[in-house]
C-alpha cells in the first residue's frame, strides 16, 4: 500500500498600502458626517415647514423691493448735488491807489485847519501911488491856529491794507460734473442690465421703498 503525499497552497490575500486604507476611511466618515448632516437639515425644515414656506412666499418680493430701491439709489445718485456752506474767515489783503480830489472830497468846501499859528515870510514890492516909486521889502505874516484856508486837491494815495472777511460761502455742486459722474454712470448701467432680466420674473413695486424712512 502506497501512501500519496498531496501538498496543499497556501492561501494568499491582497494587502492594501496604508495610504489607500486611510482614503477609504476618510471617504466613509465624510459620507457618514454628510448623512448627518443633511438629516439634520432636513429634520429642521419638517419642524419648520411654516416658516419655510412663508419665507418661500415672501423672497421675491424681497427680492424686488431691494432691487427696485437700488436701482432708484443709484438714479438719484447720478442727479444728486453737493450743498452745503464753508465758513469763511480770513484777511483780505488790499493795494490801489485812491485819487483825492474835488470829485471824491465829499464835502460842501474843500477847506484845511491850522492846528498851530504858522508864520510865513514873503518878499513884496510896494508901489506908491501917483507916480511915488517902487519899495522893494519883505513882509511877514503870522497865520493863527484855527484859521480855515480853502485848498484845491489833486493826488493819488497808495493804500497798502487788509481787511477782515467773516462771510458763509454757499457750495452747490452737482456730482454729475465731478469725477465721480462717469462712475456713476457705470454702475447705474451695471445696475440695469442686472435687474432688467429678472423684473419681469419678479413683483416689482411702482414705487420703489425708501430705507433711510421709518417705517
Amino acid at each position: 500500500m502506497s501512501s500519496e503525499t498531496t501538498t496543499q497552497t497556501p492561501k494568499r490575500y491582497a494587502r492594501i498600502a496604508p495610504l489607500y486604507k486611510a482614503m477609504i476611511w476618510t471617504s466613509f466618515i465624510m459620507n457618514a458626517v454628510l448623512l448627518v448632516v443633511l438629516g439634520v437639515v432636513i429634520g429642521i425644515l419638517v419642524m419648520n415647514q411654516r416658516q419655510v414656506a412663508q419665507l418661500a412666499d415672501s423672497l421675491p418680493a424681497f427680492a424686488a423691493n431691494n432691487l427696485a430701491e437700488l436701482q432708484d439709489v443709484v438714479n438719484h445718485l447720478e442727479t444728486a448735488t453737493i450743498v452745503y456752506t464753508v465758513p469763511l474767515s480770513t484777511r483780505l489783503p488790499i493795494e490801489l491807489d485812491v485819487p483825492i480830489n474835488r470829485a471824491t472830497i465829499m464835502t460842501e468846501r474843500n477847506v484845511v485847519t491850522l492846528t498851530e499859528p504858522v508864520s510865513l515870510q514873503a518878499p513884496a514890492q510896494i508901489t506908491f501911488p501917483g507916480g511915488g516909486g517902487n519899495l522893494n521889502a519883505s513882509v511877514a505874516i503870522v497865520l493863527p491856529a484855527g484859521l480855515e484856508l480853502p485848498v484845491d486837491l489833486n493826488m493819488s494815495v497808495k493804500l497798502v491794507t487788509s481787511i477782515p472777511v467773516e462771510l458763509d460761502v454757499p457750495v452747490n455742486i452737482p456730482l454729475v460734473e465731478t469725477e465721480l459722474g462717469p462712475q456713476f454712470t457705470r454702475l447705474s448701467a451695471i445696475v440695469d442690465r442686472l435687474v432688467a432680466p429678472v423684473a419681469p420674473l419678479l413683483p416689482m413695486p411702482e414705487t420703489p421703498p425708501d430705507s433711510s424712512k421709518p417705517q
